[in-house]
């Protein structure tokens, strides 16, 4: 541009400038912005709320080993007799480790639930790691 541009521009600022007037808020201006902000609803802490409760848990787990219990010793005929609930040797009995031993896993199978089991508490500890630093700021 030339100077001349240059004035004309200047020359149309100044006017623009002269006919503005000062604009001012009105009175209360900072009571109605204040009124505003405290309407506003205010974000509660974060609450930790698992995914799955306390008795949801204790239910999930009563039902597998009641399944595992049920699986591993299976039905067996029961005498007709009172005199076997008065017979302790039940509890001694060998029908436990006799389903245990039916089970074989191979190599394989072992070493990933190994390395899944190293990964799970690695995660857990990074993650509540991560949520107690979360929780502190």
């Amino acid at each position: 541009m030339n100077a001349k541009e240059n004035k004309e521009i200047d020359n149309l600022v100044n006017k623009m400038m002269k006919k503005a007037t000062l604009e001012s808020p009105s009175f209360d201006f900072t009571a109605q912005i204040m009124e505003q902000v405290n309407s506003l609803q205010q974000s509660r802490a974060t609450i930790y709320e698992p995914l799955i409760s306390r008795k949801a848990w204790f239910f999930i787990c009563t039902g597998l080993v009641a399944l595992m219990g049920y699986v591993l010793l299976g039905t067996q005929q029961q005498p007709t007799s009172w005199d076997h609930f008065l017979d302790l040797n039940i509890f001694i009995n060998d029908a436990f480790s006799i389903a245990l031993h039916r089970f074989l896993f191979s190599n394989v199978m072992l070493y990933s639930l190994a390395f899944l089991s190293v990964m799970v508490l690695v995660q857990v500890f990074f993650l509540s790691m991560f949520f107690n630093k979360r929780f502190e700021n």
